[in-house]
């Protein structure tokens, strides 16, 4: 497999313990029924990350949470050729599970989920717009704020799936002692949700490797917003100099768990 993303730091998500969840929920999104690729030049390939069963895999979920048909093809040895990087311009030389697309196509380079045939039972997927302009209203950083207790210094949002369930980053300000803090924010309508990225004091890394101090929400792309039982599940896409962060989140309770996590090492050559 090639070199996984140089990242500075993990985004922390609040956790709920796992002894207090249900030994079998309806809708319980599952690590092992997901996994990561990526897209092809021509769109109509995918490379997957996982190499455990990988013919258990025959969807593909893409932006913003449209599915196609996939079926395995085989395992792609590395080439000595390969320059390590996790893209089109390289898939044919990268090491994966390859995947083709029986009907359809998907943006080449784009990251894509896979996903086992009832992996997102008991799921409703949402229409999503993604928005490049646009806050949170006065009422939900004001939650915002009472939740985290630190002011809301900057702001935007990334997309809408409903009229209450919006996605967006904020950033806070950071008093003498504290780490630079920014959150992914899910909203709904019983309160927000948090996704928190934990930042250090070097201006020119502060979030992720080569950032310049910088993190917004044009950074990050959703693959797809969900609604179950369980509440609210989203995976999403960030952005960065040497590639790309990806995960799956779900909601249990007022808090997020990590579902899956995976990342694309694409650094310039």
């Amino acid at each position: 497999m090639s070199a996984l993303l140089a990242i500075s730091l993990v985004p922390v998500a609040d956790r709920v313990s796992e002894a207090a969840a249900p030994a079998v929920a309806a809708g319980e999104l599952k690590e092992g029924k997901l996994a990561f690729s990526y897209a092809d030049k021509t769109g109509q390939r995918l490379l997957g990350f996982e190499s455990s069963k990988p013919k258990r895999f025959v969807k593909a979920v893409y932006d913003p949470g449209k599915s196609l048909d996939i079926k395995y093809v085989k395992h792609q040895k590395v080439s000595d050729k390969s320059n390590g990087r996790q893209t089109a311009w390289n898939f044919d030389l990268d090491e994966g599970e390859l995947y083709s697309i029986a009907k359809g196509h998907i943006t080449p380079n784009d990251s894509v989920l896979l996903a086992e045939k009832d992996a997102f039972e008991g799921h409703t997927f949402l229409s999503y717009k993604p928005l490049s302009k646009g806050t949170f209203s006065k009422t939900v950083i004001a939650q915002i704020e009472k939740q985290k207790k630190r002011k809301v210094v900057k702001q935007g949002l990334i997309g809408q799936a409903t009229p209450d369930v919006h996605i967006g980053l904020v950033e806070y300000a950071k008093a003498k002692g504290q780490k630079p803090l920014a959150s992914l924010v899910l909203t709904t309508k019983r309160g927000p949700l948090f996704l928190d990225f934990v930042g250090n004091d070097d201006p020119t890394s502060t979030w992720r490797v080569d950032d310049g101090g910088t993190i917004t929400p044009d950074m990050f792309h959703i693959l797809f917003v969900t609604e179950s039982k369980q509440g609210y599940s989203f995976a999403y896409e960030w952005s960065g100099a040497e590639g790309y962060s990806l995960e799956v989140l779900q909601q249990q309770g007022g808090k997020l768990r990590r579902v899956l996590q995976g990342s694309r090492y694409a650094a310039p050559v």
